[in-house]
């Protein structure tokens, strides 16, 4: 009787999967399904409070519905944006009082009830569970295994909040895998809901910016690259800034020493190249250019190492508006072979009053290792930094992932917020939240102009915040990655995405 209830079990979720699936989606849409699991009264007081605010600014957005899922209950609660915050909180409230003293069968059947409700709304589709971390049976498991594919197939991000033991490692672990499986959060603190729900589903009209990431390429097959990094948009007077510029950034051209021919003689290596970099309008024509000779040389003993770093020919430009094409030219003047490539120059609409310059990977830069001709200075807190156009990592040693980008922050608005995540096919391996512990804005200079057009000089109101996002000691089985940067402010987000590749050979930067 057991083995048929499972299987009837198993067959009413596919096919619910199936109908659900085959519904159209609206990408303006979005929804928030919430469902409360046992907890105190104390800890539901605390996470009614974070959700009243959360769900307050969620029906905030055009497109944006919420809803109330109870246990034993087969229709939802609809959270209407008219609703004051004490008719919200009393609402959540009561379906926390509804939801204490549930068991934990009844509490994966409200669960079940509750993904079947969020995969039938359009849209952008995310489910809040709150509750104390619960000790799970084996059958529990496997049912929240098969929650966690239902909601991946369906799109639906899952936020876990355990107010339990909010400072400690090992909170919610029972329900993180419905977390980390479905490109969601698990949170301690019901205080950081509001950010991590714009992290999860960030808003992709105004008042926000998304970057997609493109696969990381193969370098084996064009060993050059070339890139034009944005370091700020300039603003016209309207606030509304053009399609692609104007633009200030780097122009990087990038190339591995080990594709370049070494002369070895005397007990000394010598690598000699001329490298250029282009820019190029419409018409293909060039309107920009830059070229410089370059030599790495240094003892025999030393070669392995220099080939294992990069050529670099950094530049400092500024475009008006317009369509461009960034090239790349690399001249072996040892082996006589020479390699191009070129790069469209991609649009990059920041927010009026925020905004954040292109993110890229580096390493601590390292001058028997890489070279690098470069009118401008790439720096954190002091310590030089190298780019990486296109990092690889090996799989079998811990590596640093180092992003570095610089923050242009509302100087009237609140501390930004940031996270990093890494991604594998879609489902997020590894999360970690960014501490911003510098001031926005200084308070002694209040009656001062402050505009965000102001350079941090000594002395004067800083208006740009280099930072640096770093994962430790990584280790990622071999294939292709998303690193993924969100930033926000007030309303306002920002997202980086960048790839890269974790190898099982030595090809790695």
């Amino acid at each position: 009787m057991g083995a048929m209830r499972k299987q009837i079990f198993i067959s009413v979720f596919a096919l619910s999967a199936l109908i659900i699936s085959s519904s159209p989606l609206r990408a303006d849409d979005r929804s928030i399904t919430i469902l409360f699991g046992p907890t105190t009264s104390e800890h539901a007081q605390q996470a009614a409070q974070s959700a009243t605010s959360a769900a307050r600014n969620w029906l905030g957005i055009p497109g944006a519905s919420a809803e109330i899922r109870r246990p034993g209950v087969t229709e939802g609660q609809q959270l209407a944006k008219f609703m004051s915050a004490k008719d919200i909180e009393a609402a959540l409230l009561d379906a926390a009082r509804a939801s204490s003293q549930v068991d934990l069968t009844g509490f994966l059947n409200a669960l079940d009830k509750a993904t079947y409700a969020s995969a039938r709304q359009s849209g952008m589709r995310v489910l809040l569970l709150i509750l104390d971390n619960p000790m799970l049976t084996v059958e529990a498991e496997n049912r929240l295994k098969q929650t966690v594919e239902f909601c991946r197939s369906n799109a639906i991000h899952v936020l876990v909040v355990d107010p339990s033991t909010p400072d400690s490692k090992d909170r919610g672990q029972a329900l993180k895998p419905l977390a980390t499986g479905t490109g969601g959060v698990l949170m301690g603190d019901p205080k950081t809901l509001d950010a991590n729900l714009l992290i999860v589903a960030p808003i992709t009209k105004a008042g926000s910016e998304t970057d997609a990431a493109k696969p990381a390429s193969v370098t084996a097959l064009n060993p050059l690259h070339v890139r034009f990094i944005r370091t700020r948009t300039q603003w016209k007077a309207s606030g509304i800034a053009s399609d692609v510029g104007p633009a200030h950034g780097l122009l990087i051209v990038e190339m591995p020493f080990r594709s370049l021919q070494f002369n070895e003689t005397g007990g000394a290596y010598v690598a000699r190249a001329r490298v250029t970099s282009m820019v190029k309008n419409a018409d293909g024509k060039a309107i920009w250019q830059a070229r410089k000779e370059v030599s790495a040389k240094g003892p025999e003993k030393r070669s392995e190492e220099r080939r294992a770093g990069n050529l670099y020919l950094v530049r400092e430009v500024q475009l008006p508006g317009g369509q461009y094409t960034v090239d790349g030219l690399v001249e072996d003047l040892v082996s006589n072979k020479s390699w191009t490539c070129s790069e469209p120059l991609k649009a990059s609409a920041n927010l009026p009053g925020f905004s954040v310059s292109d993110a890229m990977f580096v390493r601590p830069a390292n001058d028997a290792q890489d070279k690098v001709e470069s009118d401008v200075l790439i720096n954190y807190e002091g310590k030089a930094l190298t780019p990486l156009l296109e990092p690889s990592f090996r799989m079998d040693q811990p590596y640093e992932l180092q992003i570095y980008f610089i923050i242009y922050p509302d100087l009237r608005g609140g501390p930004p917020q940031m996270s990093l995540e890494v991604l594998h096919d879609g489902r997020t391996v590894a999360r970690t939240e960014l501490a911003f512990n510098d001031r926005i804005r200084d308070t002694s200079r209040e009656s001062q102009d402050v505009g965000a057009g102001a350079l941090a000089k000594s002395g004067e109101q800083k208006s740009q915040f280099p930072y640096l996002a770093t994962i430790r000691d990584a280790t990622f089985s071999a294939g292709q990655y998303e690193a993924r940067v969100t930033i926000r402010q007030d309303r306002n987000t920002v997202t980086r995405s960048l790839p890269f590749r974790v190898t099982a050979s030595a090809q790695a930067q």
